[in-house]
């Protein structure tokens, strides 16, 4: 090898670094920008399955808002799809599912909170005309948990005495704070 292709692949090498490196760093800072300057709200957790909540070192959530039946999606929407789901705040800790669209829409005040969520299924029904109904998943569905501290959370999350501490960014990116027992913070997510 010449010394001019030398110093070009060490070049190449130092630019790829450089790229990787600043990939990283915006990962880092767009999560701890999320965490530390969204906005705070409380939802109450609610069990998934009782059988199968604690795998390992992690915790699977459900919410009041995202579990149970089938939810009406913006017609023509896939798996995979990015949506926004508007909710609105019932009481402390209870917010309910009022819409999803496809487009982020704006919210009317602070009992509500918009959620950008990613489609698990979707799927055609005809009821009273025809729509798309499915689930949706916003990425706060799993908390990872300190060793040997699952069973207790496991059985609080059983005794619906858990409460999520969410910060919501206004595009609707959404990550776990942290985790409320009896108005305790019990677990929080450290910035790094």
């Amino acid at each position: 090898m010449t010394g001019a292709a030398k110093s070009s692949m060490w070049a190449a090498l130092a630019v790829v670094a450089v790229v990787q490196s600043l990939v990283i760093g915006w990962m880092v800072w767009d999560r701890v920008s999320l965490l530390s300057s969204g906005r705070e709200i409380r939802a109450l957790v609610v069990p998934v399955d009782p059988r199968d909540i604690f795998r390992g070192d992690y915790v699977i959530l459900g919410y009041g808002f995202a579990t149970g039946a089938d939810i009406a999606l913006p017609n023509g929407a896939r798996m995979g799809d990015t949506v926004y789901a508007v909710l609105k705040e019932q009481g402390p800790s209870e917010w309910t599912l009022a819409r999803v669209s496809a487009e982020q829409p704006e919210t009317s005040g602070a009992g509500e909170a918009v959620l950008k969520g990613i489609v698990d299924s979707a799927r055609r029904e005809q009821v009273s005309g025809p729509r798309t109904v499915g689930r949706l998943r916003f990425g706060i569905e799993r908390f990872y948990v300190p060793e040997g501290t699952g069973g207790v959370l496991e059985k609080q999350v059983l005794e619906k005495r858990i409460v999520a501490v969410l910060a919501v960014g206004r595009d609707g990116k959404a990550a776990l704070k942290g985790l409320e027992a009896d108005g305790q913070r019990i677990v929080d997510e450290p910035l790094l």
